[in-house]
């Protein structure tokens, strides 16, 4: 099975899957490894393959062993397979070897003994680091050409309650949203999920070695379509 070739890959290459993945998706994938073998919950392998399948170009070792099957098609997962597997990467497991992650980021610190971040607690540190990037207000966007109840626009709900728009999305002056912008929010599906969409904006992309948001207006708007519809077909 394909998710099972690329977990069997990961102690191999552990350290520079963590540095392609980016601090989240790193985070993430940390705290699901350390769930392998201690429930049946078959839902953490896929997730697990869902960040591959995100964070690395198509020529990875690891993104290249879960081409070998139908990536992440619903299927029996050989729970004591993966437990097995997870023995190799537990050893993994320590501060030492996760340079970079986020020291506010629950369950990094120990690894191998604690308790591993729940999604919920993954997510509020995810949102926090979103919410902090620079961002428009409902009157700014509208000076800036837009509408901000447009569903294409990746808006964010902070905490205490308001709204905030990321400033990525919008070129300078009033021209309005970037092109290559509303066809990934809309292809990526924004209006149902601006967290993730945002994340994918705003954190180190393995396909482009680059944080998207950074290469629009550089002439890179075929690069940045090409890594969204891969990951728009692989999930």
């Amino acid at each position: 099975m394909a998710i099972e070739d690329a977990i069997n890959a990961l102690p191999e290459h552990w350290d520079d899957v963590l540095s392609q993945l980016g601090q989240s998706r790193a985070a993430a994938l940390t705290a699901l490894v350390v769930r392998l073998g201690r429930d049946d919950d078959p839902q953490v392998p896929t997730r697990i393959a869902q960040l591959l399948v995100d964070g690395l170009p198509p020529r990875h070792p690891v993104r290249r062993a879960l081409a070998g099957g139908r990536l992440l098609e619903s299927s029996p997962i050989d729970a004591r397979g993966i437990a097995r597997l997870h023995d190799r990467l537990h050893d993994r497991l320590t501060p030492s070897v996760t340079p970079g992650l986020p020291g506010d980021l629950p369950g990094t610190s120990d690894l191998a003994g604690g308790e591993p971040p729940t999604t919920a607690e993954i997510l509020r540190a995810v949102t926090d680091r979103l919410l902090a990037a620079p961002a428009y207000s409902e009157r700014e966007v509208r000076q800036h050409g837009a509408d901000p109840e447009d569903p294409v626009l990746i808006r964010l709900r902070r905490p205490g309650g308001g709204r905030q728009w990321p400033a990525f999305q919008f070129a300078s002056g009033q021209a309005g949203l970037f092109p290559v912008v509303r066809t990934i929010n809309t292809l990526l599906g924004a209006a149902t999920d601006p967290i993730g969409v945002a994340d994918w904006w705003l954190s180190r992309n393995g396909w482009l070695d680059a944080q998207p948001s950074l290469l629009l207006g550089r002439g890179a708007d075929d690069d940045l379509l090409s890594a969204a519809r891969a990951v728009g077909s692989a999930v």
